[in-house]
């Protein structure tokens, strides 16, 4: 799907009656990034204490691989915690954007009104 000659306003400008409120995203930037950081300890500090040892198991958990098992797991889901919360990270800052430029355009379109009152007086 190719985006073109994509424009964030899409039909806003010809008064379909959307808006964006940059202040908006920025609190959503924020909530994604205080997201990311529960992920991150979660990740780091909640499951590495979750750890097996061959004295965990008894003999028969040995014989049966489950302290390896259970610790491979782990390490799967951790890394899938990191990889999320990159994400996570990428998302925030993407919306962080999406508010600069709108930001921007609130700017110059106040701008815009204003030397246009000015010609008007």
């Amino acid at each position: 799907m190719s985006t073109g000659n994509f424009n964030p306003l899409g039909n806003a400008a010809a008064g379909s009656g959307f808006e964006v409120y940059p202040e908006a995203l920025r609190a959503a930037t924020d909530d994604i990034f205080a997201a990311r950081d529960k992920v991150v300890k979660f990740g780091n500090d909640d499951l590495s204490q979750m750890v097996l040892r061959d004295d965990d198991v008894g003999m028969l958990g040995v014989r049966a691989n489950v302290v390896r098992a259970f610790n491979d797991a782990l390490g799967g889901i951790r890394d899938k915690t990191g990889k999320g919360a990159v994400q996570l990270g990428r998302f925030a800052e993407a919306l962080d954007k999406a508010a600069d430029y709108y930001e921007t355009q609130d700017e110059e379109d106040f701008k815009r009104l204003r030397d246009q009152e000015k010609g008007l007086n």
